[in-house]
């Protein structure tokens, strides 16, 4: 198998790993059987070594950036020597980064000239223009009405979680809500937070880290689940996690997320009921759950018994 390590300056600003994760995609699509990941700068010889213990038969580097400078000159080349060094029956090649490729240089100037073809007003005007078109698409982004029109239609999964790797960042009740859900499932759990609610301390299966969130907390993780107040937090982790192809949960902004978590109760020993709103009405999600608990409960342990009979 072949594999695409593709090098990305990291950002903590929410969409900001939009295109990139275009560009991965269509790796996906027109190189089938090939590896496509992603990593940062700061964690590029971790990820590449972790890359090529695995079967692979070679590994071609892409720096995602636009300068031909320091990073590109000497520090990934050092890395690839070095590894290389390490790895020698595999080739590492590293591409120019994007700045150096004669195709970026031929879409810029093309883009240049279509927005000069196109201008057909004065500059002026044309700022005025785009500045209220940008005013009026901030104001939609804002608007709850716009959120939800804009909502994914989500596909409904129940998913063996039993061994993987999952990461909770946050330390107060929402994370340990998700926490005690998790336990059952028989996940690795690993919660990172600067402080933690006590009751943390009586759940002896699960890891604590007790400090702020870092990068590094991803290596390995299978899924992560976003349940901090601070929204700077919760937009670095989520788009580390989106750029490493994590599946994402975000507790404070369920559109942000790659999937929610339903209400979800238990009759008797093989009967799960869940009730979701799509992530739009959690108050709804819970009323509904009580009222199916104190209505259903009875009739459905029913059921499970004679159908066990």
């Amino acid at each position: 198998m072949k594999a695409i390590l593709i090098i990305a300056h990291h950002c903590i600003l929410p969409g900001a790993y939009k295109g990139f994760e275009e560009i991965m995609d269509k790796l996906h699509h027109d190189l089938p059987g090939t590896r496509v990941a992603s990593t940062s700068l700061l964690d590029l010889e971790n990820d590449l070594r972790t890359l090529l213990r695995e079967d692979v038969e070679s590994v071609t580097l892409l720096p995602y950036l636009l300068l031909n400078g320091q990073h590109t000159k000497n520090d990934v080349p050092k890395v690839v020597a070095h590894l290389q060094a390490e790895f020698p029956q595999i080739p590492i090649t590293l591409l120019p980064c994007l700045g150096d490729w004669k195709e970026f240089a031929d879409m810029v100037v093309a883009g240049v000239r279509s927005a000069q073809i196109d201008e057909r007003t004065p500059a002026d005007a044309g700022y005025r223009r785009k500045t209220k078109e940008n005013e009026s698409c901030q104001n939609n982004l804002s608007s709850p009405a716009s959120r939800l029109s804009s909502k994914p239609n989500l596909f409904s999964i129940e998913l063996n979680l039993e061994g993987k790797n999952v990461l909770v960042v946050g330390g107060g009740r929402i994370a340990l809500r998700k926490v005690k859900t998790l336990l059952p499932t028989g996940a690795r759990i690993t919660v990172v937070a600067p402080q933690f609610d006590p009751e943390f301390a009586t759940l002896s299966s699960v890891t604590l880290i007790n400090r702020p969130y870092e990068q590094l907390d991803l290596r390995g993780i299978f899924m992560v689940f976003i349940c901090t107040d601070q929204p700077a937090v919760n937009a670095q982790v989520s788009n580390d996690a989106h750029a490493r192809r994590i599946l994402v949960n975000n507790a404070c902004d369920y559109l942000d997320g790659d999937f929610i978590v339903p209400a979800r109760m238990d009759f008797g020993e093989n009967i799960a009921v869940t009730v979701s709103t799509q992530g739009r009405a959690p108050s709804l999600a819970k009323k509904l759950k009580q009222k199916i608990q104190t209505e259903w409960a009875e009739g459905l342990e029913q059921i499970e018994r004679d159908f066990l009979l």
